[in-house]
């Protein structure tokens, strides 16, 4: 197994000794809000425990030193209807952190200088979430294809309503086969100016609805994937750190709602010129579409490539419009991908009403 160190995961900092005034403006996220759960590594953050009921004395003391995103993300009530919160101080956290189900709302803010922007993400004081799990590490005791996939994953989200704001989340694993960073089997997420890291299966987009907004994604075979899920990627950075396929869309009929669409995206890497493809249908009903977004010089002409397996490309829906960029080479294009002739709408992937989701925050889009 080979073992890459991104830039977000070598960042070294002393997180218990930051002030909250580190950095400032109208989009710092530097404080937590009342009720959240903090987590610090150092655990020397005066904020890093909650609040409980003394039982003795009857009244609230504090209580509980949270080192790890495992730890606080624990102790979320699985029963409460109202919004919680996890706000992680910065730091390299190393694990793999799973959200379990919870009957509310979840927001998992990563301290930041400036919210909007991810570049503030990669360098101190920043968050990152990391490990380096493959297949290869999986028991062969599991079977199922799916839940080997799964338990490779950095974070692992199965409760609905989530949105993420503001951290880093590594798979440290080059080229050593499936190694997930991300893997959302729940609907209703929004990812903003998060930096999810891999190389082989980054981000999973299983489920449901999908926001990701000013992220960027690195990664270099397949490394957005996933069968069922109606996701939009809004003015994110794709960056290939080797040669492969930025998609991998599992859509498995013709009737089937999902779909990913990258709107204003920019593709650029370090894989070398005509080095990856748009996309690769993993079942024969894929459903990708790029437009309104800017193809470096990574992007074959092709523009698509087929997969390993023979089987017809009848109904795959492979689609561009307006792109620009070297990457962008018309006439060159694989027989069956092709052009719209207008702009696929966020309505048609998040739903008419997808402004008044709780997942979706528009000060992104």
């Amino acid at each position: 197994m080979h073992i890459f160190a991104p830039l977000v995961a070598l960042v070294t900092l002393a997180s218990g000794v930051l002030a909250d005034g580190a950095c400032s403006g109208p989009n710092a996220h530097t404080a937590p809000p009342k009720g959240a759960i903090v987590v610090d590594a150092t655990g020397s953050y005066t904020g890093s425990y909650v609040e409980k009921q003394d039982p003795i004395i009857r009244r609230s003391k504090l209580t509980d030193n949270y080192k790890t995103v495992s730890e606080g993300v624990a102790k979320l009530n699985p029963k409460k209807k109202s919004v919680q919160m996890v706000f992680v101080r910065p730091g390299v956290y190393h694990e793999q952190v799973l959200i379990s189900r919870l009957a509310s709302p979840l927001v998992l803010q990563g301290y930041t200088c400036d919210a909007k922007n991810y570049a503030s993400n990669q360098s101190a004081p920043a968050v990152t979430i990391t490990q380096a799990k493959s297949q290869k590490d999986i028991p062969a005791s599991v079977t199922d294809g799916a839940a080997r996939n799964d338990m490779t994953s950095t974070v692992r989200f199965k409760s609905d309503n989530v949105k993420v704001y503001n951290l880093n989340i590594a798979n440290t694993v080059s080229n050593g086969g499936q190694a997930l960073t991300v893997s959302v089997n729940a609907t209703d997420y929004g990812f903003y100016a998060c930096n999810p890291t891999g190389y082989q299966d980054t981000v999973l987009a299983d489920k449901g609805r999908e926001l990701d907004a000013k992220t960027y994604i690195i990664g270099a075979t397949d490394f957005v994937f996933g069968r069922y899920a109606q996701a939009w990627f809004e003015s994110c950075d794709i960056e290939t750190i080797g040669a492969g396929y930025i998609t991998a869309s599992g859509r498995e009929a013709a009737n089937s709602s999902a779909t990913y669409v990258f709107n204003r995206a920019r593709v650029f890497g370090k894989s070398g010129v005509n080095s990856t493809s748009l996309g690769r249908p993993w079942r024969q009903y894929a459903k990708v579409i790029w437009q309104n977004s800017e193809l470096g010089d990574v992007v074959k002409p092709e523009g698509w490539s087929a997969w390993d397996v023979t089987f017809s490309t009848a109904g795959l829906v492979f689609k561009e419009f307006n792109n620009s960029g070297p990457g962008t080479v018309k006439g060159s294009r694989v027989a069956f991908s092709g052009q719209l002739d207008k702009p696929v709408a966020i309505t048609e992937v998040l739903g008419e009403r997808y402004t008044k989701e709780w997942f979706v925050d528009t000060s992104y889009l």
